[in-house]
């Protein structure tokens, strides 16, 4: 499989189509945020849902050098950032959940020749943990900030580079780790093709984003948190994401619906007594809530198919 990537244009662009099955998308609604008003349209065959007109790839590159992944207004240190992590180990238990399936997935192969490129590396978590798990890793982001409290955290330093203009040799790559950043993606068609170029063959894609099909944006819709124009541009369900992944040259192993409240979240709400027991019931509808394929993170796992 051979693909040319184009990427999209330095200008506003309006979509007429579908970027992931090329259908007819149309208005799903339109999204007030901060100071911008942003129309969010959808594909009636695929649920693929997506910012339309897209902003400039400039704006994009600015955006994140400055915010990083989170558009936060405070520039967080190192210290907090441990011990926010400390406090609620979301990041280091999802690094460890992917990483440990990415390693069942790759057991067949010689450990030592493992590489990783972790794309929006962020505070460096998910590098942490492949680089305990023995890959070669490779890291990008463009956020100063999150590439320096990365470095300190994982011992890697992240390349200051989009996944667009990363230069690496095709199939360079056992594992590509995406982990909540194909949502901000401009072009998420050229940024899969891109990854089944870098990978060796039968190499693993692994994906975490938002669930556009979960119970809370079913319920919420646009007033769902992750419905966040300019910081989140694609809006996935696992139907959506596997057809991308397939047309593109991937079969699909894994999908995995997860779901959690931080701790401190019901912390600040109830009383510190009863905190245990509504924490305990939380976390057993959400369990429900992801058996039943309504979970609010999608984890999906793809190999790259050899021809």
């Amino acid at each position: 499989m051979s693909k040319t990537i184009e990427y999209a244009m330095e200008t506003q662009a309006h979509l007429q189509a579908c970027p992931v099955c090329k259908s007819l998308p149309r208005r799903w609604a339109v999204k007030k945020y901060v100071n911008a008003t942003y129309t969010i349209d959808r594909c009636s065959e695929c649920g693929y849902a997506f910012v339309n007109p897209r902003p400039s790839m400039n704006d994009l590159k600015a955006h994140y050098s400055h915010f990083g992944h989170g558009a936060s207004l405070n520039t967080p240190s190192l210290e907090s950032v441990i011990a926010a992590e400390a406090d609620d180990p979301n990041s280091t238990i999802d690094a460890m959940r992917m990483i440990e399936n990415i390693g069942y997935l790759m057991q067949d192969r010689h450990k030592m020749s493992w590489r990783l490129l972790d794309v929006g590396s962020g505070y460096g978590f998910f590098s942490k943990e492949a680089v305990t798990a023995k890959f070669r890793v490779v890291a990008i982001d463009l956020a100063e900030n999150a590439r320096n409290i990365s470095s300190s955290i994982s011992g890697i330093d992240p390349i200051p580079a989009t996944f667009e203009d990363l230069e690496l040799d095709h199939a360079s790559m056992s594992v590509i780790l995406m982990s909540q950043v194909l949502e901000h993606a401009l072009d998420v068609e050229a940024w899969v093709a891109k990854a089944w170029q870098l990978l060796e063959p039968d190499g693993i894609l692994a994906i975490a984003l938002p669930n556009f099909g979960s119970l809370q944006c079913i319920i919420l819709r646009e007033n769902e948190p992750y419905i966040c124009p300019p910081d989140h541009l694609n809006f996935f369900t696992p139907r959506a994401l596997t057809e991308l992944l397939i047309i593109n040259g991937f079969v699909v192993e894994k999908v995995q619906h997860i779901s959690r409240v931080p701790k401190s979240t019901i912390q600040r709400r109830v009383p510190r007594i009863a905190a245990p027991l509504v924490l305990a019931i939380v976390n057993t509808t959400l369990r429900i809530v992801d058996f039943m394929r309504f979970g609010s993170i999608i984890n999906v796992y793809a190999r790259k198919v050899s021809v």
